[in-house]
């Protein structure tokens, strides 16, 4: 899900927000390339991964353990948790963001 807005924060603002706002979640940055990303972790299944580009946010579902990860690939994408976890987040950043 994407994100738009003309005021949006920088990269350390926002993983301060998230911190904040989720403070039972695991809130981390993951310097990936070509864009660093935060995860916001609600369990070791379920997760967030928060990316920007140019004015945009964007907000992808993703299994935070990597190695979880390799084994799960494409069914993550169809449970409702995921997406239901990625929706928490995306509201949450459009009605501070937008």
């Amino acid at each position: 899900m994407i994100v738009q807005g003309t005021q949006l924060p920088n990269f350390n603002e926002l993983t301060e927000v998230l911190k904040s706002q989720f403070s039972n979640y695991s809130i981390y940055t993951f310097d990936s390339k070509p864009q660093k990303s935060i995860i916001v972790r609600k369990s070791a299944l379920i997760g967030a991964q928060i990316t920007f580009h140019d004015n945009e946010i964007i907000v992808d579902a993703c299994c935070p353990n990597i190695f979880i990860s390799a084994l799960i690939g494409l069914v993550s994408t169809i449970f409702p948790p995921y997406h239901q976890f990625e929706i928490k987040v995306t509201d949450f950043l459009k009605k501070t963001y937008n």
